[in-house]
C-alpha cells in the first residue's frame, strides 16, 4: 500500500484551514460522530476521509477533526436523531464577525454546521492506517483548463 503517512495538523488561521478543508473534502461522517462539547468549548467529528495526498490512488482513512474556543454550534439539514445518517463534507469556510469567527462545515444536500468561536484553533489527526477504496470521488469540471 502506498498511501501517504498519517497526518497530524493544527490550524490557527484561514490559510491553515484551507489546507485542512482540501484534505477533508469528500469525507463521510455519520451524524452520531458529530459532537459539541459545550463545557470544553470544542466541536469534534470523526470521519472517513479520502486521501487526496496519496497521489491519485484511491485510499481512505479514519480521522478526527476538532475546533476549539467554540461558543455555539448550529445545525441545519441534519437530523440529530438519525444517528446512522451519512453526510458528505464538501468544504469548511471561515469568516470573521465582531466577536470572533464563524466556521461553516458545508455538507452535500444543503446540510450545514455553523460554529461561533472566539478564535480559529483546532486540528486534524489521522486515526488509522489507510485502506483501499473502490473509487475516488468524482468532481465535474468547471469548464476551465489549467
Amino acid at each position: 500500500m502506498s498511501a501517504a503517512p498519517r497526518l497530524h495538523l493544527g490550524f490557527a488561521d484561514a490559510d491553515d484551514l484551507r489546507v485542512v478543508s482540501a484534505l477533508v473534502q469528500d469525507a463521510v461522517v455519520k451524524a452520531a460522530d458529530l459532537v459539541y462539547l459545550g463545557g470544553a468549548r470544542r466541536f469534534a467529528l470523526v470521519a472517513n476521509r479520502f486521501c487526496w495526498e496519496a497521489g491519485g490512488e484511491a485510499f481512505r482513512r479514519r480521522c478526527g477533526l476538532h475546533f476549539d474556543t467554540v461558543r455555539s454550534a448550529r445545525v441545519k439539514g441534519i437530523d440529530r436523531n438519525a444517528v446512522e445518517q451519512v453526510l458528505e463534507l464538501l468544504a469548511i469556510e471561515v469568516g470573521e464577525n465582531e466577536n470572533g469567527v464563524l466556521i461553516d462545515l458545508i455538507f452535500a444536500g444543503g446540510a450545514q454546521i455553523r460554529l461561533d468561536a472566539e478564535t480559529l484553533e483546532g486540528g486534524l489527526k489521522d486515526l488509522t492506517e489507510a485502506w483501499p477504496t473502490r473509487q475516488a470521488p468524482q468532481h465535474e469540471s468547471d469548464g476551465e483548463s489549467a
